[in-house]
């Protein structure tokens, strides 16, 4: 073992401490031979690669390494003697981190000091190895060589697969952030999926400067944060952050470029439309260019993404303000207020995402609500306002409300107004099929249609009609209670009443106008 120590130089002097915070790299030496293993414990004593030391594990044939294997699955590098329990000990092992843990990270080093039981060439060329060496060749400094060698390949692939990986999640989230149109949603998820790729602290914040509008100067607006710096996720202006970053994001902004700091990166980038990007994030160590690189992609993304939501947004706003103002002005034909349809609408909202309903169909359906009874614009004014019972012909021409008005809203291919035309006709459905107009029972009422019909019976019954007078909150729920399983869905009545006061709370922040 002599020779294992022959080229051995003492650590360069002024070599950075390695911080006791950062985990350390793992090796694992399988050998045989005990002395082999603590000579190369040995050798490796102070070594350390990026700031982090080597931890090394051992094992003393191909069996016990294989445990070590399916236990550590992050070993970053591997060397393994060839001859152990049996000729073919070490190849066997060989095999199973390839093929039996699917890991072709770890860089894989085999030694022998029998070099005739495996040649070298056919080894090299038939096993997913990095290199072969006879035991008499790994000097200290060669063995140290070789970590330097190895530790690099497996931070570079790791990389690579961080990328890779990040990259799909940053797709994967676009796409589903894209669906539900949050763009607060879609940046911190983005935000945190970075910070975890790049290894970085998970402290970070990701700002938006408008442009300039004509009535004033530049909005800021905070779209999501992480950490220490959660807290400031929901601000506006810059000069609210922490002033060290303010004053970093001021620079940035000035200079129109991204910063590189020891401590800190900040990115900075213009789009199309005028809009500037600022991403701020706290540094574990200096970041690689391949890594700017993806902060960049980072930003690019968000800020387009930004404007396809923003004109989104405009649309779904357009939209529901158009909606709205249809079904005030039905309700107002009517004997309800105007501020009805929208206090349905928001109930309805709350009530359909505690059933579980995703957020894209939850706001379809606070945009589709109002226009539930849109079928009573074709019903005489002396039925919607006669004080009195209704007579047959009367009550028939009532109840034709609901074909009439989903017949209307099915004309549009849109997705809000085939989601209101099931709201239209089955809100008056009935859950024991005593409603109308189909007589449907139980799960064959729509979601969408249960959920209205409980909302709009929550809100009604709290307001004044021609024909009574509003309900006190502990009528409204002795009533939902006695109901639940005839005229509504069990189900969501028991998520009403389980809630009542914040769904109370909700209804009353809509008042009339």
């Amino acid at each position: 073992m002599e020779l294992l120590f022959a080229d051995d130089e003492p650590p360069l002097p002024g070599s950075d401490v390695p911080s006791p915070s950062i985990p350390p790299w793992k090796m694992l030496v399988v050998d045989d031979d005990p002395e082999v293993i603590a000579v190369t414990r040995l050798a490796l004593t102070g070594f350390e690669f990026l700031g982090r030391r080597v931890q090394i594990l051992s094992a003393h044939s191909g069996e016990a390494g294989r445990e070590i294997f399916e236990r550590e699955p992050d070993i970053a590098v591997a060397l393994i003697d060839v001859v152990m329990e049996t000729e073919d000990a070490g190849l066997r092992l060989v095999e199973f981190i390839r093929s039996g843990c699917d890991n072709h990270t770890t860089r894989v080093y085999l030694r022998t000091g029998q070099p005739g039981h495996a040649p070298v060439d056919r080894v090299i060329r038939d096993y997913d190895i990095d290199d072969y060496k006879e035991k008499t060749e790994l000097t200290a400094q060669k063995l140290r060589t070789l970590l330097y060698s190895g530790l690099r390949a497996y931070r570079d692939i790791t990389a690579l697969q961080r990328q890779r990986d990040g990259m799909r999640r940053v797709i994967l989230a676009t796409s589903d952030i894209l669906r539900t149109g949050s763009l607060r949603e879609f940046a911190s998820a983005v935000l945190g999926q970075l910070t975890e790729l790049l290894g970085l602290r998970d402290t970070a914040i990701y700002c938006l400067v408008l442009p300039a509008q004509a009535a004033g100067g530049r909005s800021a607006r905070t779209l999501a944060a992480s950490g220490s710096l959660v807290q400031f996720a929901d601000q506006g202006a810059l000069d609210s952050l922490p002033p060290a970053i303010a004053a970093r994001f001021q620079e940035a902004l000035t200079r129109k470029e991204s910063l590189h700091g020891d401590k800190d990166y900040v990115l900075y980038h213009r789009s199309f439309s005028g809009q500037e990007n600022l991403l701020y994030v706290e540094l574990t160590h200096p970041i690689a260019s391949h890594e700017r690189e993806l902060l960049e992609l980072y930003a690019i993304n968000v800020s387009l993404t930004f404007e396809n939501l923003s004109v989104m947004e405009e649309m779904q706003a357009t939209q529901g303000e158009v909606v709205g103002m249809l079904g005030d002005a039905v309700e107002q034909l009517g004997t309800s207020s105007a501020a009805h349809v929208q206090r349905v609408a928001r109930v309805s909202q709350a009530l359909a995402r505690a059933a579980g309903v995703d957020e894209a169909t939850a706001r379809l359906i606070l945009l589709a609500a109002p226009l539930h009874d849109v079928g009573k614009v074709a019903v005489a004014d002396s039925i919607l306002l006669k004080a009195g019972a209704l007579d047959p012909d009367e009550w028939a021409a009532m109840k034709a409300h609901t074909e009439l008005g989903a017949e209307l809203l099915a004309r549009s291919r849109r997705e809000v107004m085939q989601i209101a035309a099931t709201i239209a006709r089955g809100h008056h459905e009935h859950w024991d099929g005593s409603g109308y107009p189909s007589g449907l029972a139980g799960d064959a009422i729509p979601l969408v249609a249960r959920v209205v019909s409980l909302a709009d019976a929550f809100d009604s019954l709290a307001s004044d009609r021609p024909y009574r007078v509003r309900w006190s909150d502990e009528q409204i729920r002795t009533y939902l209670q006695e109901q639940a399983g005839k005229r509504f869905d069990p189900q969501l009545v028991a998520l009403l009443l389980g809630d009542f006061a914040r769904y109370v709370a909700l209804r009353a922040e809509v008042r009339e106008a």
